[in-house]
């Protein structure tokens, strides 16, 4: 029987598996190959790349123009809302110029609770805006000689003002996870009651846990329970940090615990490639291919991924890291025979996903680990057609390439041009 089912599975796994990227067949593939478990809630990304993103050190200041294209690149892949800053000149141009390109219903602004910001977003045509405002007592230090009635009063008035004239508005609790929860309880409650919309859970340290058994304030699923049985806030958001790696699991523990709990829906503060503060945040494409892969939605455009990853890394100075989840570099390159192996049989023996879905390429590297499987199917990259694995010339190809490693052996891998010499010497014509 098990022998039946294997040959049976894999027989279809290799019918339908190829080298060359279908989508109608990746689907097939995909849900038969990976459980899906459907969500209750709708999941609305609310990319910040543009407001938290570019707070990181190091990083250049896209000009207003630059800015503009992502926030149009990002509409592109479908994300539904942009977060954006407004406390520069640069930053109120990029705004117009994603007004004038259709934009607008899309942007929110960020606002600390004085009507100054508000006002400033008013004048700027905003229809929506955020409010951050910390709730932990480690960040009432800012404001040793206020009363805690005094901080909630003043967010709760910044957010009637606003609602007053007409702005949806989200409320940011800064360092969420650290927060006495008797004091964010009547927070939360004040500013619905104020009128706003959705409560934004800001792990603004990295410090919360996915854990259903961990309880308030660091346990993310205890959160949003506790935020949606006792408060009166239509909706829930988080916005993760990764300061120990977890912010794109904390931000997948929010968007399930939702889910089991039947909300509406649910938002997600992301930034691409995960840029931010310190260590950053959950990456926008990761949620989004978690979403797609584990849970079925297919309502944004995954072929962008990767174009806009090595857009936003040029773009701003950033080092896009080599092994960056679904658009980094080395992402769908095989070294090792092994693997080079497996995909000439299978591509999905190595591959989550065909590279093509996310804008991506596969690239096999020759260097001292690649076998006969590996150089011929390189080989056969670069003539665009398939060869027989018992061609002499192939014989004769691998002899080279072995010699051309022990020759430089410090060398990890042969660099594109050599490899195409090497073929044309071994009788291939290119």
């Amino acid at each position: 029987m098990l022998e039946r089912d294997r040959r049976t599975s894999v027989d279809t796994y290799r019918s339908l598996s190829t080298l060359n990227y279908d989508r109608d067949i990746w689907e097939k593939i995909n849900k038969t190959l990976y459980q899906k478990t459907s969500l209750n809630c709708d999941v609305i990304i609310d990319d910040t790349t543009l407001r938290e993103g570019v707070q990181m050190s190091g990083l250049r200041s896209p000009t207003p123009k630059e800015a503009a294209e992502f926030g149009e690149k990002l509409a592109e892949i479908g994300v539904e809302r942009l977060e954006v800053q407004i406390y520069s000149n640069a930053g109120r141009q990029a705004v117009k110029l994603m007004q004038d390109i259709g934009l607008g219903p899309r942007l929110a602004a960020w606002c600390r609770a004085v009507k100054s910001d508000i006002d400033e977003a008013l004048k700027l045509d905003f229809k929506q805006i955020g409010i951050s405002h910390p709730v932990s007592f480690i960040h009432f230090e800012k404001w040793p000689d206020k009363k805690l009635n005094e901080l909630v009063a003043r967010v709760s008035e910044s957010v009637s003002y606003a609602t007053e004239h007409d702005l949806t508005v989200f409320v940011h609790g800064e360092d969420s996870t650290r927060a006495d929860w008797r004091f964010e309880k009547e927070f939360v409650n004040s500013v619905a009651d104020s009128g706003a919309t959705t409560y934004r859970i800001c792990d603004t340290i990295g410090v919360g846990t996915s854990s259903p058994k961990v309880g308030l304030p660091q346990g993310i699923p205890a959160k949003v329970k506790a935020l949606s049985e006792e408060t009166r806030i239509p909706y829930i958001e988080i916005h993760a940090h990764d300061d120990l790696g977890n912010a794109v699991e904390n931000t997948m523990a929010t968007i399930r615990t939702a889910s089991d709990l039947h909300l509406k829906k649910v938002f997600a503060s992301t930034t691409f490639l995960g840029i931010g503060d310190r260590s950053g945040g959950a990456e926008t494409e990761k949620i989004i291919m978690n979403c797609y892969l584990h849970h079925g939605i297919t309502k944004w455009n995954l072929s962008n991924l990767r174009g806009l990853a090595r857009h936003v890394a040029d773009s701003l100075g950033y080092f896009l890291p080599l092994n960056k989840a679904i658009v980094g570099d080395s992402v769908f390159e095989h070294k090792s025979g092994i693997h080079q192996h497996g995909v000439s049989i299978i591509p999905i023996m190595y591959e989550t996903f065909p590279p093509e879905l996310v804008g991506h390429k596969r690239r096999i590297v020759i260097g001292p680990g690649s076998g006969r499987h590996g150089i011929q199917l390189r080989t056969e990259q670069i003539l665009g057609r398939s060869i027989d694995y018992k061609d002499s010339r192939l014989d004769t190809l691998v002899d080279l390439v072995r010699e051309e490693l022990d020759k430089n052996q410090e060398k990890p891998e042969i660099e594109d041009d050599l490899f195409h010499r090497l073929i044309e010497e071994s009788g291939f014509k290119i």
